[in-house]
């Protein structure tokens, strides 16, 4: 049975019940960056010995990060595959909180149902680290070094791009991400929240390169608007 039938008809979730009491956004944003931080630290130290050739690889990471992220969100967040806090803190918290005609924050403690916990960042990392080590082995610790900087690099712009996905316009005008190029990345992943394209459609969050070479990149534009599910009505999570 299709993911979306067994959400479909559910309420969408009153986010303030959802947030956790005295949770800071601030401090969620800090601490994430902090880890990603340590992470590309370690990765600059074994990159120092890197030649001019091996930053070669850098493209590589990327595209390798970017199918990663495709992987896990098309894999885990949308599939009781894996580590279930992937699916329960996407697919039934995330996805039933920010419907696709309700996509910005009310409030940034909402940010708490956006961004990942930290620990996320360690599993994920851990997931991608035999491409450290294979590159390691073949060109040294210097390249291993870059899949690091690489990877805290991406990480911080997955998260910084979802959540500035949810933000309200006007703040988005004050940092002028009101051009053609957001709007068009904004617009992928604003389809994918739609309950009946969420588990076929638009993984990508930061760039659609996979959703691309993979047949899951679907143009809103293209999707007839009468085939969008009918709002659920709202319930808390209880």
């Amino acid at each position: 049975m299709p993911l979306e039938a067994t959400i479909l008809d559910t309420a969408e979730l009153s986010r303030p019940e959802l947030v956790e009491s005295g949770y800071s956004w601030r401090w969620h944003a800090l601490r994430t960056l902090t880890l990603a931080t340590l992470i590309g630290a370690f990765g600059l130290y074994l990159a120092r010995s890197a030649s001019a050739l091996d930053w070669l690889f850098a493209p590589v990471f990327f595209v390798a990060a970017n199918a990663i992220e495709w992987s896990v969100h098309r894999g885990p967040m949308h599939r009781l595959v894996g580590p279930r806090f992937f699916y329960k803190n996407h697919t039934l918290l995330h996805h039933r909180a920010f419907l696709h005609d309700h996509m910005e924050v009310d409030d940034m403690r909402e940010l708490s149902l956006i961004m990942m916990p930290w620990y996320t960042m360690l599993l994920i990392f851990g997931i991608a680290s035999p491409i450290a080590l294979v590159a390691g082995f073949i060109r040294g610790p210097g390249v291993a070094g870059m899949f690091f900087v690489v990877a805290a690099f991406y990480f911080l712009l997955y998260e910084s791009l979802h959540a500035l996905y949810h933000m309200p316009r006007l703040l988005l005008r004050r940092l002028h991400l009101d051009g053609r190029a957001f709007r068009w990345l904004q617009n992928h992943h604003t389809h994918h929240h739609r309950l009946d394209r969420m588990s076929k459609t638009n993984f990508n969050v930061t760039l659609p390169l996979m959703d691309w070479l993979m047949g899951t990149n679907e143009n809103p534009r293209r999707t007839d608007s009468a085939t969008i599910p009918e709002r659920p009505r709202k319930l808390s999570r209880s």
